[in-house]
C-alpha cells in the first residue's frame, strides 16, 4: 500500500471516529461524568479539541509531521524514574479493556495522553500517584 493509499485508510478511519466522538460529546458524555463540575467542563473542551484537530487533519493530503496520540493508536510509554515501558492503546469508551491496555479517552489517564505529541515528557497522574512519563512511539494500531 502505498503512502497516499495509507492516509486515505486513516483518514477513513478518523472520519468514523469523528462520528462517533461527536455522538459522545453530544448525548453520552452525561454517563460518563456525572457531576457537571470544572472536570466535566475540561472534558468538553478535550472533546472539542479533538473533534477539531480531526477535522483538520480530514483536510490534509498527507500526514502531519508531528505525531500526536490519537485514538486507536498504540503508544508505549517510559516512566522516567525506573525505565519501564507500558503500551496503552486509546479507545472510545465501549472498547475499553484494561488486560489488554485499551483505556477509555474518558479516564483520567486517556484523557492527559490523548493529544500528546511523541517524545513529551508528562507528569501523569494516576491512582499511584504522579508518574513522570516520556511518550516513545505513537503507531497506528493494527485493525
Amino acid at each position: 500500500m502505498s503512502h497516499s493509499e495509507s492516509w486515505n485508510v486513516q483518514k477513513n478511519v478518523m472520519h468514523e471516529q469523528l462520528l462517533q466522538l461527536e455522538e459522545i460529546r453530544s448525548h453520552q458524555m452525561e454517563q460518563y461524568v456525572l457531576q457537571h463540575n470544572v472536570e466535566h467542563k475540561r472534558l468538553e473542551q478535550l472533546l472539542d479539541q479533538y473533534i477539531q484537530y480531526i477535522k483538520n487533519l480530514l483536510t490534509l493530503s498527507e500526514p502531519p509531521a508531528q505525531q500526536l496520540v490519537l485514538l486507536h493508536h498504540d503508544i508505549e510509554i517510559e516512566y522516567l524514574e525506573d525505565g519501564f515501558i507500558d503500551k496503552y492503546c486509546i479507545v472510545l469508551p465501549h472498547e475499553t479493556n484494561p488486560e489488554e491496555g485499551k483505556i477509555s479517552l474518558l479516564s483520567p489517564v486517556g484523557r492527559q495522553l490523548l493529544l500528546a505529541p511523541i517524545h513529551s515528557e508528562l507528569e501523569l497522574e494516576t491512582p499511584a500517584g504522579i508518574m513522570k512519563i516520556r511518550i516513545v512511539t505513537i503507531e497506528q494500531a493494527a485493525a
